[in-house]
């Protein structure tokens, strides 16, 4: 029934499927005696009877909804409808599940447990594999949309649009001379000037340790994944504490190396998310940070559980490695099985320090020249090579800085 309609045989009660409700609550057991103890796993159990009667429907281009669960508590649960015409929503929900595992890794780390590193999770309901409910994440605001209030504010007037970027860029004989000398001198970074809205400076410190720490953690991690696609609006940040949020996870397991224009960095690191991290940029909290997220991740033990996780692609494995290789049926299921082999493969490489493993991307004379990095950057790069060698923690992370 919708609405909240109460006439008979329309009635309903669900479980609001939050994150938090999704997930056992097992305390620490630290002596025998407590292990024999009953516990509640599942104390909070939130109902609903009824929608808001409104939707909010997105002007993005698959056209979500914001659909609000009024729970027995009396409060407003909003989540995102979501339909994908070309994706696969067990990717969010996979990579949450992933993301659920990291947390309680970094928790056993006393270092990263001082440092409250932790990823921001949301519960994915998948109804089919292209539609499902995605638990909306409160006190968040899309990254480009803080920068672009910042620009309008700091320098009205200055702000290019998208398409008028775009033509410069389609009528450019060099990228990278265009890039510095006309795009950035107009765009300068002023997400650092969002940090200094706070009036008490110990506010203002603590959301810009925050914001570096969190930041770093999700770099390690999305290049793990092959994680792509990190546009400003699939960013966001907690407007209370300014800790980074990830969302949209369909371009996973490397997937942007294969684009028509591939991206040719591990993670996002522009000019914006190195200004708001202060004068030292990515030196101090942000690679310290990186490395001990990564230390974690690469613990011999830890490296287990985390490709355990994702064995379960083998068992299912998404529609894009299936159904468009093969007619046979059974050829299907088998090219499935292999790909997630392989990008389980690609997972434990970089988990052993090796960089930049999976898809090799070729750059022709043009695409040379279609690329935004200067000649002597792109010569560094080493983009799906694999290097055959595992590097040090501190080593493998070095490099991804200058790849970034």
């Amino acid at each position: 029934g919708g609405g909240g309609s109460s006439r008979p045989g329309h009635s309903w009660k669900v479980l609001v499927p939050l994150q938090r409700q999704m997930t056992a609550a097992v305390p620490r057991m630290r002596s025998q005696k407590e292990t024999q103890v009953s516990i509640d796993a599942f104390p909070e159990m939130l109902f609903s009877e009824r929608c808001l009667d409104s939707l909010e429907v997105f002007r993005t281009k698959e056209r979500p909804k914001k659909l609000v669960f009024l729970g027995n508590d009396g409060r407003e649960y909003p989540f995102l409808v979501k339909a994908e015409r070309r994706g696969d929503l067990r990717k969010d929900s996979r990579m949450m599940m992933f993301g659920t595992m990291v947390n309680q890794l970094l928790d056993q780390n006393p270092d990263a447990r001082r440092r409250n590193l932790c990823l921001v999770t949301f519960n994915v309901v998948i109804l089919q594999e292209s539609c499902g409910l995605i638990e909306w994440v409160s006190k968040t605001r899309g990254m480009r949309h803080i920068i672009d209030d910042l620009w309008k504010r700091l320098r009205p007037g200055h702000q290019q649009t998208v398409r008028e970027i775009k033509d410069i860029f389609d009528h450019s004989k060099d990228l990278h001379e265009t890039f510095t000398k006309q795009v950035l001198p107009r765009h300068p970074p002023v997400l650092h000037k969002w940090f200094m809205q706070c009036t008490d400076p110990s506010v203002w410190l603590s959301k810009r340790l925050i914001f570096a720490r969190s930041q770093a953690l999700w770099c390690m991690l999305g290049y793990i994944v092959g994680l792509g696609d990190r546009h400003g609006e699939n960013i966001l940040l907690d407007t209370e504490s300014g800790r980074m949020v990830h969302v949209d996870f369909d371009c996973l397991f490397g997937k942007g190396m294969l684009l028509e224009r591939p991206e040719t960095v591990p993670f996002r690191l522009t000019q914006n998310c190195v200004a708001a991290m202060g004068v030292t940029g990515i030196e101090g909290v942000f690679r310290r940070s990186c490395e001990l997220c990564m230390g974690v991740l690469r613990d011999r033990s830890n490296k287990q559980t985390l490709l355990s996780v994702l064995h379960v692609y083998i068992a299912d494995p998404l529609i894009e490695w299936t159904g468009r290789q093969h007619k046979d049926q059974r050829h299907e299921e088998e090219f499935g099985i292999q790909q997630a082999r392989n990008t389980i493969g690609d997972v434990e490489k970089k988990l052993n320090g090796m960089l930049n493993v999976g898809a090799v991307v070729i750059l022709g004379a043009r695409r040379e020249a279609e690329s935004v990095l200067s000649p002597a950057e792109r010569g560094r790069g080493l983009l799906g090579r694999d290097r055959g060698v595992g590097l040090s923690v501190a080593g493998q992370g070095g490099e991804l800085f200058k790849a970034a």
